[in-house]
């Protein structure tokens, strides 16, 4: 209050000089008066980076261990909503550079029918069915994505629906294994990743040991974003973010101690080499927009049928199952 009411008499005392027509020392008062004002009245904001704020030492963990995986996931939603083109080969070669932790790219008819994907004859048995049933909770043109157990680890599939006018098409889809963005994370051993139903990825630990593994996230994700879940080995921390509309929960220990497995990180040496093995060198930051409809035209991967599977690439498939 004292600092305002000075300012105040600087103001008062311009006021009394331009009146008695000291003009040269009115200009000097003036320079006075902006400096206080500035100083005192409207303050300029000025941003400390060295002040890191009140982070609990939980919440330090969980955002380096996700927070490089959520940024690449993010980005594939807004390259999928916002492509804005006919997903034909060139689509295809910039989604691989720019995504190069993808597994494959496919498109299916309305029927559920694979009409193209890339690679040509996938490792895993890929399932894209689930995919056509509706969310009646989000909107019929909303990105929709499930998780698929298989032999060969969790996929994770995100389909952006195509339309005619009011005309289903089909899905455009994305495919890709969780650990593939392991590289992402800055604390991947110490990161758990899971979805309702499933841990997608246990760091070190023992998963089946720790409450994630039976914690009912299907539930919990409708309540909270973040938290703590426990059990009689200890705390863990979470928050859970959306892909399209499947729920991924990420979590680190917050107390306790759990048992852990060590073998299980020797993925990590692998995990660049479960995205793409179509992955071109020169690396694409933005996908260009073309703008087409979407048609019978050559080239669309929407109409061009998959090529057949090579026999050799058969018995790998049918020693998967």
């Amino acid at each position: 209050m004292q600092r305002v009411n000075k300012a105040a008499c600087l103001l008062l005392a311009l006021g009394v000089l331009l009146a008695t027509g000291c003009k040269h020392e009115a200009k000097g008062y003036w320079k006075d008066t902006r400096r206080y004002y500035r100083e005192y009245l409207n303050t300029p904001a000025k941003l400390d980076l060295e002040d890191k704020g009140e982070v609990a030492p939980a919440e330090a963990r969980l955002a380096e261990g996700f927070a490089g995986i959520d940024i690449q996931l993010r980005a594939l939603e807004r390259a999928l909503e916002n492509s804005d083109r006919r997903p034909d080969t060139a689509w295809a070669k910039q989604m691989f550079q720019r995504f190069p932790w993808i597994s494959g790219l496919a498109a299916v008819d309305s029927e559920g029918h694979v009409m193209a994907q890339q690679p040509e004859a996938p490792m895993k048995p890929l399932d894209f069915s689930p995919l056509l049933k509706e969310d009646t909770k989000q909107n019929m043109r909303a990105l929709r994505s499930y998780v698929q157990d298989t032999p060969m680890g969790p996929e994770v599939y995100v389909g952006v629906p195509v339309y005619s006018g009011t005309d289903f098409r089909g899905l455009v889809i994305a495919h890709f294994d969780i650990r593939a963005l392991l590289p992402y994370s800055s604390r991947p051993a110490d990161l758990m990743i899971a979805a309702p139903g499933q841990v997608m990825w246990p760091g070190r630990f023992d998963a089946q040991a720790t409450p994630i593994a039976s914690t009912d996230w299907g539930s919990v994700v409708t309540k909270d974003v973040y938290g703590s879940v426990s059990n009689a080995n200890g705390e863990f921390y979470w928050v859970s973010r959306y892909l399209g509309n499947l729920p991924l929960v990420f979590a680190v220990p917050e107390a306790g101690s759990f048992p852990e497995k060590p073998e299980q990180l020797a993925i990590l040496k692998q995990a660049a080499a479960l995205g793409s093995a179509n992955t071109p060198n020169e690396p694409v930051t933005e996908i260009q927009p073309a703008y087409p409809e979407l048609d019978e035209s050559e080239g669309s991967i929407l109409t061009k049928p998959a090529p057949q599977a090579s026999d050799d690439q058969k018995v790998k498939e049918e020693a998967i199952r």
